[in-house]
Formats: structure tokens, C-alpha cells, sequence
């Protein structure tokens, strides 16, 4: 597996150069109207746009301000049979990176320190999980769900969790959320990997040794498990909720 640092210097959001930066976004303008050099000017520090800060408490702000670390997710629907890794009740399908310097200024600017992108208006549409960001600072954190085509943020911190709808941003949401899914590794432990930080990567060679035992343990389990012990599926709930600001 390669190391996550090297990955994310190759592809999206490294943004070695501003070339790179004008073919996802588009150049002085880019198509949805978002004028970057304008953004620049306005959030020379990790400022949130008026926008959010009357949606989002300070203390789930300072996260994403002053943020050490940023890991992101690759994410499936709720599912309360899942036995694997979760992120705020999200399946874990793989991990996407952690974000270089650029790559948290570009989010900043495009997203969470532009009033232009959001909107007060209650769409009729499904939230629709694609990958989740991990802002962590000390011991805290706020995570952020990227939803698309039903285009919105989850912001999650603590009991907290606040629904933004992102419909004016859509394209930016979109291109930030297909890009990161397509970085995605296979998701390891931290913890069983001895690592103190969220990137399950998988580093030195007694680790992969322990990896090789793990999933000899479990294709075992698969060829000796009884299957008339397996759970059985559960039939979905009819008068489940849907629609905006519903997690599905």
C-alpha cells in the first residue's frame, strides 16, 4: 500500500502548482460563479463565512480553524448490521488521504469561508454520504459529511449535528468529493496497527506481518463459520424517515 503522504502529493489537492488548481475549479471564475482570486483575498486566514457561523456553535467551528491534522473518509449509508469500522454511525468503505496544506486551504476558500455556496432554502432530496473530513485538534474534533447529488454538509461534533444545504455549491461539493473517494486505500486500525494518528496506513514490515495473520484469522472464520448463525436480514422500515436533513 503506498504511503498516504506520497498519494496525496501525486493527486488532487496537492495543488503543487496554480494550474492544477484552475482545471478543478476553473480560472479566475470558475464555472459555478465561485471567483477565486476574490476568495483569496477574503479569507487570508482560516476564517467560517457569516453563513455558518449562525449555524454552527464556536466550539465546532474552532476544530475546523484550528485544525492539526485532516483526514478524510470514504463513507457508505448508516447501516445498524454492520460490523466493520464506522464515523458517526457512517460504514467506513476506505480511507482517502490526509489533507496537505493546500488541500485544507483550498476546502477553506472554496467551502467553509464562502457565504456564496449555501443556501436557507429546504430541498426535497436524500442525503446521499460520499466522504467524511476529520478535523482534529488536540484531543477534539468535528467531522464533515460531504453529501451529493442532494448536495449538503453534516457538520458532527459532540451530540451536535447540523445539516447545511450546499445546493449553490453543488459543483464544488461534487468535484471535492469525487476527487478525495478516488484517493481511496483499504481502512486498517490505527490502534491495531500500534499508529497514534487516524491514517490506517499500513507502514513498516512487523505491521503488514500482523495484517497477514489478521486476514489469515478471518478467511478462517469465513470457512469454518456456521451459517445458520448468521444474522438474517432485516426487512427496511416503511415508516422510516426521508428526504432533507434525513441521514439516510
Amino acid at each position: 500500500m503506498k504511503k498516504i503522504h506520497i498519494l496525496i502529493s501525486l493527486v488532487a489537492f496537492s495543488l503543487m502548482h496554480n494550474a492544477y488548481a484552475e482545471d478543478i475549479f476553473g480560472a479566475e471564475t470558475s464555472e459555478f460563479g465561485l471567483d477565486i482570486a476574490e476568495s483569496n483575498a477574503q479569507n487570508e486566514t482560516n476564517s467560517i463565512s457569516s453563513f455558518l457561523t449562525t449555524k454552527l456553535p464556536s466550539s465546532m467551528m474552532r476544530n475546523i480553524q484550528k485544525a492539526e491534522k485532516v483526514f478524510c473518509y470514504k463513507i457508505g449509508s448508516m447501516d445498524p448490521n454492520h460490523s466493520g469500522y464506522v464515523i458517526d454511525g457512517f460504514v467506513v468503505e476506505g480511507f482517502c488521504g490526509e489533507l496537505s496544506t493546500e488541500g485544507k486551504k483550498l476546502i477553506q476558500e472554496s467551502l467553509f469561508g464562502n457565504n456564496v455556496v449555501y443556501s436557507n432554502t429546504v430541498d426535497s432530496c436524500e442525503i446521499k454520504p460520499q466522504i467524511m473530513l476529520r478535523y482534529v485538534y488536540g484531543p477534539d474534533h468535528t467531522d464533515v459529511l460531504f453529501s451529493h447529488p442532494c448536495s449538503a454538509l453534516i457538520f458532527f461534533h459532540g451530540q451536535d449535528v447540523i445539516t447545511v444545504n450546499a445546493a449553490p455549491g453543488k459543483d464544488i461539493v461534487e468535484k471535492i468529493s469525487t476527487a478525495y473517494a478516488g484517493l481511496t486505500e483499504n481502512y486498517l486500525s490505527p490502534a491495531l496497527l500500534d499508529q497514534l494518528t487516524a491514517n490506517g496506513v499500513v507502514i513498516t514490515q512487523a505491521q503488514k506481518e500482523l495484517i497477514r495473520k489478521q486476514s489469515s484469522t478471518e478467511n478462517n472464520k469465513k470457512k469454518w463459520g456456521n451459517d445458520k448463525q448468521s444474522a438474517q436480514p432485516q426487512a427496511p422500515q416503511e415508516n422510516a424517515p426521508k428526504g432533507w436533513n434525513r441521514l439516510k
